[in-house]
């Protein structure tokens, strides 16, 4: 049983199709990151992945609703396929509000991995409790909106049953879209101020924060699609009238999934470039197999150590300089420690000595975000 899918439906499905094929290529980057690159597979990744399982789910729902009515005029929809119509939408609901939940679920848990301040910790907490609290009963006044639930696609074939106001559904569905909104916004700004008193650069805390704050692009969605839930409580002409609703929850959900695993891949971005860089005969050198959790390691030569220290005696001596950046994933603030010796009477030039304490390789433990190098600096009579 179906039909050819007519009137708006075709704009549903040209939107599920684009986000199917977006939210499954961030999806796949982001598990290949964090697999093969930085070996660490956390709490935020496995409820990201739920989400884009979730959002397959309803994504089959809403191509298999097209195919039966959906996007088309009651009027003009074969009566024995209006309820199979009506099924499929009633089926996308509950799926696009768990996918919701997890995706919710997984950007909160990302943030509270590299938040350090304790007002940001709570207000990260108040914002999943709340959005996971009234998405919880969101969905449960949907799925029992009616009695029996089937009740809600047999009543146009003369099924028995009840319903509640379809009012009701609407307005619960305004404070879901005004809490995603709130929620989205706060998650969304809210990585400038984490950032922003790291010891990064300029150019790196900007570029971090953008990629964060992606997510902010999802809520417009869910402000477009506010004016269209009105649209619910038509019941003689449901699947036409919820198609804006249905398009723009599709578009939030689809934004939301990109911009989360787009969050995650500055590992991947870091290996590719200095891949390209390696090929075009850069002199940078090539990618080690050992990342920190968020790829955030950066460290300086001798040279650019020595030219930081203006208290380090030029005459002779050893430096150590030890460096650490900020891990995004595991929260550790950036610190520097160094440690200069400057007397020339007691200073030993033995390579072999100096092996103990230098190499000239990067450490192979790089997991913990600490960078450590040695300088050495000698006057010639």
């Amino acid at each position: 049983m179906g039909i050819t899918p007519a009137g708006r439906g075709p704009e549903l499905l040209g939107t599920v199709g684009l986000f199917v094929a977006l939210s499954t290529i961030a999806t796949i980057l982001r598990c290949y990151t964090r697999i093969c690159i930085v070996k660490s597979f956390g709490l935020d990744d496995y409820t990201a992945l739920a989400a884009w399982i979730l959002f397959m789910l309803y994504s089959t729902f809403a191509i298999s609703g097209v195919h039966n009515g959906t996007g088309q005029h009651a009027a003009d929809i074969p009566p024995e396929v209006l309820p199979v119509g009506l099924k499929w939408w009633w089926a996308c609901e509950p799926a696009y509000i768990l996918t919701c939940m997890a995706l919710k679920l997984s950007i909160g848990v990302f943030l509270l991995r590299i938040a350090v301040v304790r007002t940001h910790k709570i207000i990260i907490w108040t914002v999943i409790i709340v959005t996971e609290t009234y998405s919880t009963f969101f969905f449960f006044l949907f799925v029992l909106q009616c009695r029996p639930s089937a009740y809600f696609w047999t009543r146009y074939t003369g099924g028995s049953g009840t319903c509640i106001d379809p009012k009701i559904t609407v307005q619960a569905f305004y404070g879901y879209s005004a809490i995603s909104c709130i929620a989205d916004w706060t998650v969304g700004i809210l990585p400038a101020f984490m950032v922003w008193n790291l010891q990064m650069n300029r150019r790196t805390k900007l570029s971090v924060a953008a990629i964060l704050a992606v997510g902010c692009i999802a809520s417009t969605a869910t402000i477009i699609r506010i004016p269209f839930i009105s649209g619910m409580a038509d019941i003689n002409d449901f699947l036409y009238s919820t198609m804006d609703v249905a398009i723009w929850s599709t578009v939030e959900v689809g934004i939301g999934i990109v911009a989360s695993a787009a969050a995650t891949l500055r590992p991947l971005f870091r290996v590719f470039f200095a891949g390209s860089k390696a090929v075009n005969g850069g002199s940078s050198a090539p990618a080690s197999n050992h990342w920190p959790k968020s790829g955030y390691i950066r460290s300086r030569d001798a040279n650019e150590a020595f030219a930081l220290r203006s208290d380090i005696g030029k005459t002779g001596g050893v430096t150590t300089v030890i460096e650490g950046d900020v891990d995004m994933e595991s929260g550790h603030m950036k610190r520097e420690s160094h440690d200069g010796n400057a007397n020339p009477a007691g200073w030993n030039n033995s390579d072999a000595q100096l092996r103990g304490n230098s190499s000239d390789e990067e450490p192979p433990a790089w997991r913990g975000g600490i960078v450590k190098t040695t300088g050495m600096t000698q006057t010639r009579n």
